[in-house]
């Protein structure tokens, strides 16, 4: 048995037009989304850390790594004129690299095994920093943001006596 349904003028005016007006509802820049996360990549040693509330101080403008001829002994990252909290240990002599106005972090190459053993930053502007070993028989990961014209934003992962894992966060430059 057919079953006939009868709509109002209006009913059918409706049922009509809400598509055609749902296909023609747009995002605004605003509300499109441009963060993205790389990692965790290391091992589950340590203790957690995350340094998404040091972004508020700024971009990143400058690190500190330390390392020796095995892993990644420590990381500290500036966020615009502020320094974060040392991520591993104390000891020994970190490198230090300061970015130009403008300049981001566009990918990070690394190796791991339990812990972070080589990091290597490249920016926007086309440098490239490394830390840590050469070669090794870690794995290897390529750290990069999905979308165009974003930049690393802060690190996150899991220290104690070195830096054991490490994750990237991504978004537009502030």
């Amino acid at each position: 048995m057919i079953q006939i349904y009868h709509f109002s003028p209006s009913k059918m005016l409706a049922f009509v037009l809400l598509p055609l007006l749902s296909a023609g509802v747009s995002v605004s820049p605003d509300q499109v989304r441009f963060s993205s996360y790389s990692g965790e990549y290391g091992g589950s040693s340590g203790q957690h850390f995350d340094q998404s509330q040091n972004q508020l101080d700024g971009p990143i403008t400058a690190l500190r790594i330390a390392a020796n001829d095995k892993y990644i002994v420590s990381i500290q990252v500036c966020y615009g004129d502020s320094w974060s909290n040392t991520e591993g240990s104390l000891t020994g002599s970190p490198s230090e690299v300061q970015l130009f106005p403008g300049e981001g972090f566009v990918q990070v190459l690394g190796r791991f095994t339990g812990y972070v053993e080589y990091l290597a930053f490249r920016t926007n502007l086309g440098r490239l920093f490394a830390f840590g070993p050469g070669f090794s028989s870690g794995t290897t990961f390529n750290a990069e943001p999905l979308f165009p014209q974003t930049v690393l934003r802060f690190i996150s992962g899991r220290s104690g006596s070195l830096v054991d894992a490490i994750g990237f966060h991504w978004d537009k430059q502030p």
